[in-house]
């Protein structure tokens, strides 16, 4: 586990979201974590040390595998579903399709803005 915040904060340093995205506290409590605890017993430190990794991983994350986890899939979900009221029944795995959830969420970060707003009145409510 060490091993592993040790990269997060090598790779933090690198793109340089470790100042940015961490406040002063943050930082100390991470880097005396490391360098003084072997393993994680306490329950408030754990729960301290996940939500500043969580906060490290979503500065860390692509904007394009960022819209791929939200817009991406569900339009790839609502266009499956489109697809199957139509009677195409093999539709449905285009819900987890990685390449179509990517695709679709390149299209929507290069569409204009006024298209957005008409995709997100139709395509991304629940029906």
């Amino acid at each position: 586990m060490l091993g592993e915040l040790a990269s997060l904060r090598r790779r933090a340093l690198r793109k340089g979201v470790w100042f940015k995205v961490l406040s002063h506290v943050e930082r100390i409590i991470y880097e005396l974590t490391m360098r003084a605890v072997d393993t994680i017993k306490s329950r408030k430190l754990f729960t301290t040390i996940r939500v500043i990794v969580e906060k490290l991983k979503n500065a860390l994350e692509s904007p394009v595998s960022a819209l791929t986890r939200t817009i991406g899939r569900q339009l790839a979900t609502k266009l499956a579903r489109l697809a199957q009221s139509w009677g195409y029944p093999k539709a449905l795995k285009w819900t987890s399709d990685e390449g179509l959830a990517r695709y679709l969420a390149v299209c929507y970060m290069n569409m204009p803005k006024y298209y957005k707003n008409v995709w997100s009145g139709t395509l991304l409510e629940e029906t």
